[in-house]
């Protein structure tokens, strides 16, 4: 289903087991796949940025669920 990009920024992320691990900040974009490839998480104070291959998104609606 296609959407616009400006509805994927801020919403939560969850592993599929429950735990919370962000909120989607920023996302890379292949121009040669013409796809999204990865979601960048926004970082906690002073921590890591973290990013989730966009292959493991299982469901994408008010939330985003991932395998890791």
């Amino acid at each position: 289903m296609a959407k616009r990009v400006s509805e994927l920024f801020d919403k939560e992320v969850y592993t599929l087991e429950g735990k919370f691990l962000g909120y989607a900040d920023d996302f890379i974009f292949d121009d040669q796949l013409g796809s999204i490839v990865a979601i960048i998480l926004a970082a906690e104070k002073g921590g890591k940025v973290k990013t989730v291959p966009y292959e493991n998104v299982r469901a994408c609606a008010d939330i985003y669920l991932v395998e890791l």
